[in-house]
């Protein structure tokens, strides 16, 4: 199976929380070219599909902050996955085109996930591990998981962080796609 069918397979999740339904994509459409912003997602918490993976503030820099904020469908939330040959997958912001990041490559706990220049390192890597509904989003460098800090809410940092093994709030993800102009 090519990663980019791998990558439509773990899409194929539905959803319909808080009154908002969250885009299929079958994989018998995986063949099929998509337009430009088919290809975009956003990375929206399992336990609250409203609140999404987003670079603060709309910057364009190296180094800036990701953090958990409501969804607006805003540029600076909206990721261009791509698939690499080993299973993991890198995510380029559609505002910046600077790709998510734990900062550093360390592997500390706590270490910062930022967007910074794409580079092929295995700090800007990721792949996913299903979770009930949801997927841990795991960093290929450390081994640990896209994490909000401190729990669920509005505007805290995303940071790495051990897994935990059944999941957890502020650890388990739903990557969709985003039609439409951002």
């Amino acid at each position: 199976m090519s990663p980019n069918k791998r990558l439509v397979g773990w899409f194929g999740i539905a959803a319909v929380v808080a009154g908002t339904t969250l885009a299929v994509v079958a994989p018998a459409q995986a063949a099929a070219p998509r337009a430009a912003e088919a290809r975009q997602i956003t990375l929206r918490l399992a336990s609250q599909p409203d609140q999404v993976a987003n670079v603060a503030g709309a910057s364009k820099e190296n180094g800036a902050q990701v953090i958990q904020w409501p969804l607006s469908q805003a540029a600076n939330e909206r990721w261009e996955p791509e698939s690499t040959l080993d299973g993991y997958y890198r995510f380029k912001s559609v505002n910046s085109g600077l790709c998510l990041n734990v900062r550093g490559g360390g592997s500390q706990d706590g270490a910062p996930v930022i967007q910074y220049t794409c580079g092929g390192s295995a700090n800007e890597l990721w792949r996913f591990v299903q979770k009930g509904i949801g997927y841990q989003v795991v960093s290929k460098s450390s081994g640990k998981c896209l994490n909000v800090r401190g729990g669920v809410g509005q505007g805290r940092e995303l940071i790495q962080y051990t897994c935990v093994g059944g999941g957890a709030p502020n650890d388990v993800w739903l990557p969709v796609w985003e039609h439409g102009a951002s």
